[in-house]
């Protein structure tokens, strides 16, 4: 076809590079809400049960305490995070896909799930310690200025092992995670496609990943919670169910979806800027849309 550009020379780097490429430029665009959202997860423990603020109240008083930098704390291990967890998570599930049968001539919803939740568990796996550390920046009161730092101390007391704890809801937040955000995008384009009669253009981009950002907030909400409090909480929990069981008992149910205002205003605009950017550079550089 005139004026399409050929296939990439080496396609599995590519697919790696254009993810971890958009990933990192939403997490960049997104850091502010991502530290809200961790406040708000941790907020009860850390104040020992007092009622605490909302959305809006806990902007305002980072801003008033900590200063606008507070915002854009955890900000390199968040680029890094999005150029290998997000490369990876994002830029295995086409050959995935493509490795269990799942293609445009045998398309399969259930596959399409299975892919992603392989390809995001693998990710998590890889990248668990840089997510610990960018977790750990963003907590209020952390005595750590540094990713160096957080390393250091996470050895220091918990050893290497500690630098993989909250690993098992990390992998499994990933896999329902990678699971929603691809599987829904694929099924809602084709949605939005018929709904709309227009094609795989920008405005179906657009749409298509606005809705499943509403469907992957609310899919991740739980153990999006049970991770970050084990990533904060060290030696305090033996495991993701031990910590969800202790936040029920506190909180109750409503505690597992807790920051679900900040997780959404994050993730919403996220998955948005995630899969447009990714759309466009997998055009530039010759790979198939998504």
């Amino acid at each position: 076809m005139a004026g399409q550009r050929p296939p990439p020379k080496y396609p599995f780097a590519t697919e790696l590079l254009t993810s971890g490429l958009s990933v990192s430029c939403a997490n960049l665009a997104t850091l502010p809400m991502d530290v809200l959202k961790v406040r708000l997860q941790l907020q009860t423990r850390l104040s020992n049960g007092v009622a605490s603020p909302g959305l809006v109240m806990t902007a305002v008083n980072i801003a008033q305490t900590e200063g606008g930098s507070a915002f854009f704390k955890g900000l390199n291990p968040a680029i890094m995070r999005g150029l290998f967890y997000g490369g990876v998570r994002l830029g295995c599930y086409g050959p995935t896909k493509t490795l269990i049968g799942a293609n445009k001539d045998n398309p399969s919803l259930l596959r399409n799930i299975a892919a992603g939740a392989l390809s995001g568990s693998v990710a998590s796996l890889a990248s668990n310690p840089i997510d610990l550390v960018k977790t750990r920046l963003q907590s209020k009161d952390n005595p750590y200025r540094t990713a160096t730092e957080v390393i250091r101390g996470v050895v220091k007391s918990d050893g290497v092992v500690g630098l993989w704890r909250g690993t098992v809801p990390a992998m499994a937040r990933a896999a329902v995670l990678t699971a929603a955000q691809c599987a829904t995008y694929n099924e809602s384009k084709k949605l939005w496609m018929w709904i709309t009669g227009g094609g795989d253009d920008f405005t179906t981009h657009l749409g298509s990943s606005m809705i499943t950002g509403l469907v992957t907030t609310t899919a991740t909400g739980p153990v999006d919670v049970i991770k970050t409090n084990m990533f904060v909480g060290g030696s305090k929990y033996t495991g993701p169910l031990q910590c969800a069981a202790d936040i029920i008992k506190h909180e109750g149910t409503r505690g597992l979806f807790k920051g679900w205002t900040a997780n959404y205003v994050r993730l919403g605009p996220q998955t948005t800027v995630i899969f447009v950017v990714m759309e466009q550079l997998r055009k530039a550089t010759g790979l198939e849309a998504l």
